[in-house]
């Protein structure tokens, strides 16, 4: 998997968590096209909202990443890696 598709996962699970309100399209445009990492604590997730973005990463990836695990990484860019690690 490419990034490109990857970041389009990822997106698509921010998507699925509900918050896609905190991306305008400028942040959308930004974050799909340029590699923009976006720190997560700007998206305002609430622990059912990070549930909800782990089960769409699972389902889409097929790699399984805890609400802490987002937490703890904190960005687009860190999950971005972590997922790739663990496709590699």
């Amino acid at each position: 998997m490419d990034r490109a598709q990857l970041r389009i996962a990822l997106f698509d699970a921010l998507q699925a968590a509900n918050v896609p309100e905190a991306f305008d399209e400028d942040l959308r445009r930004s974050f799909l096209d340029e590699g923009k990492d976006v720190d997560l604590s700007q998206l305002e997730m609430d622990s059912l909202a990070r549930m909800e973005f782990c089960i769409a990463v699972e389902l889409s990836l097929g790699v399984t990443l805890l609400p802490r695990q987002v937490q703890e990484l904190g960005s687009t860019g860190a999950i971005e890696r972590f997922v790739a690690e663990k496709l590699a």
